[in-house]
């Protein structure tokens, strides 16, 4: 019974060492698709599964053996993005009245909240961070003095060195956002980050029929042998079962010929 055990628990414990354990929960689909494209061209294969079904939450799914690489790619691109609160995060729920000075920097919470995203869904932009300053109008109705805003973008260059966005577009982008915002009260600053580089996700090869990365196909032979070895082991057991079944059979068969053979006893008189 061991030895037909065994096969199956290494089988068994194989599979244990190659799941996945997630290393991020609560996120957007967005912020999960983002998280997962950059995991997997760093030759990480992530995955993503449901977390909150009423949140329409998900988690982010890694082998266990990348777990301290994820950490480190996910420092490097700033991932997941702050969770900065936009417009329908702001007022999108049911609140009870609130002071006019805090309606007010809810507002622009929420402004400055859409800026950056609209910002970092740019091509190139890794993370960004705006602050808008809108004078309060006096007595008269006026404004005595012009709105600001501040934008800072930490950014990835291209193959030239170049940023994704110029200054003066991301000026035009902020001011065209906020209501009498010119754009020379925009303050921009452009940061250059290094990333990892980039490494091919996968490097597959055949397997008979199937297809997997080169990283798996160890493990995938492993698992294929001890699935092989497990069938052979109950192939070999429904065998000797079934010898043993037709051994006894035929001794049944012999011994009931041989009641037959036996000469009837003679039947009492009366």
């Amino acid at each position: 019974m061991r030895a037909r055990t065994f096969p199956l628990v290494a089988l068994v414990a194989l599979a244990a060492a190659g799941c996945q354990t997630p290393v991020l929960h609560g996120l957007s689909e967005h912020d999960t698709t983002r998280t997962i494209a950059v995991l997997q061209e760093q030759g990480i294969m992530a995955s993503k599964e449901a977390d909150n079904l009423e949140a329409a939450t998900w988690k982010v799914m890694v082998p266990r053996q990348d777990v301290v690489r994820v950490w480190s790619v996910l420092q490097q691109y700033r991932l997941p993005a702050s969770p900065g609160r936009r417009f329908q995060d702001v007022f999108g729920k049911n609140k009870l009245v609130v002071a006019p000075i805090e309606e007010r920097a809810l507002y622009l919470e929420a402004l400055q909240g859409e800026i950056s995203h609209t910002l970092e869904n740019v091509q190139g932009v890794v993370a960004a961070r705006v602050h808008v300053a809108i004078p309060e109008p006096d007595l008269s109705g006026q404004n005595p003095r012009e709105s600001k805003a501040s934008v800072m973008i930490e950014y990835t260059p291209d193959a030239s060195g170049q940023p994704p966005l110029r200054q003066d577009e991301v000026q035009r982008l902020v001011a065209s956002g906020v209501a009498d915002l010119k754009t020379d009260n925009v303050s921009v600053i452009m940061k250059p980050v290094q990333l990892l580089r980039s490494q091919q996700a996968y490097d597959f090869v055949a397997f008979g029929p199937i297809v997997v990365a080169a990283a798996s196909l160890v493990t995938l032979k492993i698992l294929t042998g001890g699935f092989v070895l497990v069938l052979l082991a109950l192939g070999a057991s429904l065998y000797w079962n079934g010898r043993v079944m037709g051994d006894l059979r035929y001794q049944l068969q012999g011994a009931q010929r041989q009641l037959r053979a036996l000469p009837k006893p003679p039947k009492p008189t009366a």
